[in-house]
């Protein structure tokens, strides 16, 4: 029996129209988008139905609608697909993965997801900052990378995305000096990304607290599918575990190509990316590219995988 894995993604996968035709074929997804409107007290399927794009790509917008956008495909799946050996979420995906392993509700991770992205919001107006991504960086050079931008400012690795590709983090200075230096280093590209902060660095150190103030307050049960944690890249079932790790994940760098694979060296083959965009279905290819990988984002995609399962 195939052994598989479900992705969940993080800020950036999201687009205009996200969910519609979902909730027009599948009841299941029809109530997950009503949940989120009613317990976040906004029209939030409009917003991603219909946008405008710029209030979608608003940090506060963006976090709420692909935890609900993923928790719909999740939901049309459940019961009718295997269930994965494994689950992860890529950054705020990782709360997602949390509701599909059956440790957190998913109204609770509505509002831990609205307080993680107003407190990332607040703490990157109060310490404004970059990231940027380096295409090609040997990774035995990433770490005097950074220790020559660190001469301007704070900055780290915030992403290990996939074999040829690391985000960076940080304040704007020191982000922009390890871009004017990553080519001497080897990095063939470096591009800075279109964010509001210096997600996953210490420049979030605020957002954390508020964050952990939240986590404590909610309820978190064991986990019934082990959920890889971005913090270690390891499973992680039991609640104080995975509250103190998410505490952590919001100045920690994501594991994510460690994440991969991991569950590829216990056994994993198959890895299904659940939610918007097909990024991390992507990334898992070029991390393990004898896996098969595909990404369910949308009412076609979900209803051939269905049909494949049913044959």
């Amino acid at each position: 029996m195939t052994k598989t894995a479900w992705l969940f993604p993080g800020q950036g996968s999201q687009w205009v129209g996200m969910g519609k035709d979902l909730v027009e074929v599948f009841p299941q997804a029809r109530e997950v988008f009503q949940q989120a409107d009613r317990v976040l007290g906004l029209d939030l399927a409009r917003i991603c139905f219909e946008g405008p794009e710029e209030q979608l790509r608003e940090t506060r917008f963006t976090q709420v609608a692909i935890l609900t956008h993923s928790v719909s495909v999740l939901r049309v799946l459940e019961g009718k697909s295997p269930p994965p050996a494994y689950v992860a979420g890529h950054s705020v995906g990782e709360y997602a993965a949390l509701v599909a392993g059956g440790s957190l509700a998913f109204e609770d991770a509505l509002r831990l997801v609205r307080t993680r992205a107003e407190a990332m919001h607040a703490a990157g107006l109060a310490r404004p900052g970059a990231m940027a991504a380096l295409i090609g960086m040997p990774e035995e050079n990433l770490e005097l990378l950074l220790a020559e931008g660190a001469k301007a400012g704070v900055v780290r690795a915030a992403n290990y995305n996939s074999p040829v590709q690391v985000v960076i983090s940080g304040d704007a200075r020191a982000v922009e000096a390890a871009l004017k230096a990553a080519p001497s280093f080897g990095a063939k590209r470096a591009i800075t990304l279109k964010v509001s902060g210096a997600f996953h660095s210490p420049l979030m150190e605020a957002a954390e607290a508020d964050l952990a103030r939240a986590l404590r307050s909610t309820h978190f049960g064991s986990a019934a599918i082990p959920v890889v944690s971005n913090v270690t890249a390891r499973p992680v079932s039991e609640p104080g575990e995975i509250v103190g790790l998410l505490e952590r994940q919001l100045t920690s760098a994501v594991m994510w190509r460690q994440s991969v694979k991991y569950m590829a060296d216990e056994g994993v083959t198959s890895f299904i990316e659940v939610g918007p965009g097909n990024v991390l279905a992507g990334l898992a290819k070029r991390i393990v590219p004898e896996a098969e990988c595909v990404s369910l984002c949308d009412a076609k995609s979900v209803k051939a995988s269905l049909q494949g399962v049913r044959t």
